[in-house]
């Protein structure tokens, strides 16, 4: 690949991360923040609108993201022409595919919940699950961003 194509590579796998995790970090403050009878931080109880469609919404950014990352970070791989399981850094390249591949399932898991939620009465305990599974999805994106930062600079 030539550098130029290198970069947009790389940019477009870091825009990705940026979009999903900056979501999933929105999706659980905003979820947890707001919910009937509970006030924000200027006193207003008004309901920030229907939690499943802010869930929906940003499972189908989420899947669409993960698919360009997916697609980008064996580009990435790709160029970097890693060297086999054995060694430090090979080591660490396996736990963060196998990480990957648990954050994916988990998400899988997720998404079939907000996607059950949406048939059902998503306030109260919905609402709350929701939450705890965007904060989830959050805390182990950042996970995978320093197993990504020790592949990248050791």
């Amino acid at each position: 690949m030539s550098a130029a194509t290198t970069l947009l590579v790389r940019l477009v796998h870091l825009v990705g991360m940026a979009l999903v995790f900056g979501g999933a970090a929105f999706a659980w403050a905003t979820l947890s923040a707001a919910g009937p009878g509970r006030a924000d931080a200027g006193g207003s109880t008004a309901s920030l609108g229907e939690p499943a469609a802010l869930a929906v919404t940003y499972e189908w950014v989420f899947w669409a993201t993960m698919g360009a990352m997916v697609v980008t970070g064996v580009g990435n791989l790709g160029a970097l022409g890693p060297p086999g399981p054995s060694g430090r850094w090979g080591s660490i390249l396996t736990a963060k595919l196998l990480a990957v591949t648990a954050f994916v399932l988990g998400s899988f898991v997720r998404t079939l919940v907000v996607f059950r939620l949406r048939r059902g009465d998503s306030t109260g305990s919905g609402r709350s699950l929701l939450a705890k599974g965007y904060g989830a999805t959050a805390a182990a994106l950042l996970v995978l961003v320093a197993l990504a930062e020790v592949l990248a600079h050791g």
